[in-house]
Formats: C-alpha cells, sequence, structure tokens
C-alpha cells in the first residue's frame, strides 16, 4: 500500500486545523472519507499520527516529526501545478529551440521579439550550432524542435523545408568578380577560393551539387566558422560562396555580395522535429512564429537575375 498526495494533504489540513470538522470541510469532502485517508496514511507510515478524542485532536510525536516534511511536499506538489499549468497555459517556463547559427543571428531575433510580445511570461533557450550538432540538439530532447538545413538531415527524421536559400558570392569590394552584377562557378577559377571546412552543412551542400558538374571551385583557405571566412574576405584574401540568409550579420562596406549562377546553388531551410514527439503549446506557437518568418525572410530577399550589387 502506499500514500498519494490526497492522503497527506488530508494529514495537513487535520493537523493544522486540530479539527475533522474543518478539514473536511475545506478539502470538500466527507469527514468519514477523511478518516479513511488517514487511515491509510497511519498504516503506510506504520504509526499514529494522530490522538483523536471527542474534544479534541491533536498530535502524536510521530506526527509532529512528519508534519514538516508532509507540508513541503505539499508545497512541492502546488507549486509544480502552478508551473505546469503556467507553461500549458503560456503564462511561464522555458521553451528550447535548436537552430543553425545563420538563421539564430538573422530570422531568430525577430521570431523571438514577436514570441515574447504575445507571450511575455515566457523563457525561450537557443542552442545554436553547426552541421549535425544542431540536429542532436531535438534527437537529445535539449530542444522541441530545430531549424536546420533540410538537404543534411536523414530519411527518418520529420523535415519540413520552408525557405529556399541561395549561395551568393562574396569578396572583396576591389575584387574584380565584383564589377559584374551576376557571376558564373566557373568564373570563381583562379581568383583563391575560400570554403568552408568538411563536415560542415555548407561544404557538404555545394559538393553534394557542384562535383557531378566538376564546378567545385579550388580552394586555397579553409574556415570553419563564416565568422572567420568573412573576415578573410574583408582582407582580401580570397572569395567565397555563402548562403543568402548568412550574409546579413556580415554587410559591410568592403564586402560585395553578387548572384551566383549557371548553376544557381540554394540550400534549403527546414523545420526539424522527432516523429511521434508532441510538442508543447509553447513550442507549437514558436514554430508558428518562426515558420511565418522564414517564409518572410524568402520574400524580402528574393535573388534573381536583376539582383545588382548593394550600395
Amino acid at each position: 500500500m502506499r500514500a498519494n498526495f490526497e492522503d497527506l494533504r488530508a494529514f495537513v489540513h487535520v493537523a493544522e486545523h486540530a479539527s475533522f470538522v474543518q478539514a473536511a470541510d475545506e478539502l470538500s469532502i466527507t469527514q468519514s472519507a477523511l478518516s479513511r485517508r488517514l487511515q491509510k496514511l497511519e498504516e503506510v507510515v506504520g504509526a499514529r499520527l494522530l490522538d483523536r478524542t471527542s474534544r479534541r485532536v491533536g498530535l502524536t510525536a510521530v506526527g509532529e516529526a512528519f508534519l514538516p516534511s508532509a507540508r513541503r511536499v505539499i508545497r512541492h506538489m502546488d507549486r509544480a501545478m502552478t508551473d505546469i499549468q503556467d507553461f500549458v497555459s503560456l503564462r511561464g517556463g522555458t521553451v528550447s529551440i535548436a537552430s543553425t547559427r545563420s538563421v539564430a543571428s538573422t530570422v531568430l531575433p525577430a521570431a523571438i521579439e514577436r514570441f515574447n510580445a504575445e507571450h511575455p511570461g515566457m523563457k525561450v533557450r537557443v542552442l545554436d550550432g553547426i552541421g549535425p550538432g544542431t540536429s542532436r540538439f531535438v534527437l537529445d530532447g535539449e530542444a522541441e524542435f530545430g531549424v536546420v538545413l533540410a538537404d543534411n538531415e536523414p530519411g527518418e527524421l520529420d523535415v519540413m523545408p520552408v525557405l529556399e536559400d541561395p549561395y551568393v558570392l562574396a569578396c572583396h569590394e576591389a575584387h574584380p568578380l565584383a564589377d559584374s552584377a551576376v557571376v558564373t562557378w566557373s568564373a570563381l577559377s583562379g581568383h583563391g577560393f575560400i570554403r568552408m571546412a568538411p563536415g560542415t552543412g555548407n561544404e557538404h551542400v555545394l559538393r553534394r551539387k557542384l562535383e557531378p558538374l566538376g564546378l567545385v571551385p579550388e580552394w586555397v583557405l579553409e574556415a570553419r566558422h563564416l565568422t572567420s571566412l568573412m573576415a578573410f574576405i574583408e582582407r582580401g584574401l580570397g572569395v567565397s560562396a555563402i548562403p543568402r540568409i548568412a550574409v546579413e550579420p556580415f554587410r559591410s562596406a568592403r564586402i560585395a555580395i553578387r548572384r551566383l549562377a549557371d548553376p544557381m546553388v540554394c540550400r534549403h531551410i527546414g523545420i526539424l522535429e522527432v516523429p511521434g514527439r508532441s510538442l508543447s503549446p509553447a513550442a507549437l506557437a514558436l514554430r508558428r512564429i518562426v515558420f511565418e518568418e522564414l517564409e518572410q525572410f524568402g520574400r524580402d530577399n528574393a535573388v534573381d537575375a536583376s539582383e545588382v550589387r548593394p550600395d
């Protein structure tokens, strides 16, 4: 036999009121039901907790020792129920999202700003990573869903592509390729290509799309993070192909962004979930907003043949 939460609550109410009548009334149960709860609790404990007479109800020595622990359990349970109710109703709690770093630094700020305005009591934890590490946050349960490169995810995961993200050329403003609004992949030959390190999502996409065409640029410099890559470009150390969405945090008067064509190579940004794993109400609300912001970014930053160099 086990005691349950309501048995503990019955004991605490009787102890605090020193009255079966008041305790039963406050708990909205009959006195006989209250007595059964207390009897069950005493059987589990293995000792009497209350001394009952016709005139009064008092604690035994065991009851005195047990009361602080029983109160603590009830406080913790009540707090836990309040917290989960706040979380379900989006009044409080924390929701976690995994994201590729390029999306985390461009689309997520606007999405989180909207989410905070709609649900000011909620906290958001962003787990940003590169390559497979982003998906691992979701698979391990650290994040409820993720924003990932849909091109690189295995088929057993649920990935919903949302944004088509074309690769563009980034070069120094004084570089000869900066004179053209559109640059072909074949034209990159001999211009000192800076590649992302093997194992990164960007390198994987480019190699898969360009290798069959014999258009993978010969690299002279390698970087693992876009921050380093863009710093190299700003110093005139070479040129590179980066996703359009990753350009925004690195806008600089010394870096020119041009369209890449023949072929236009795109990666796809999608929302990752684990099949069969339900999202919390907070995660559902945040996912909706992230989806809308990704779509809006695509509309605002469409790349076509008319694109010219930024001012």
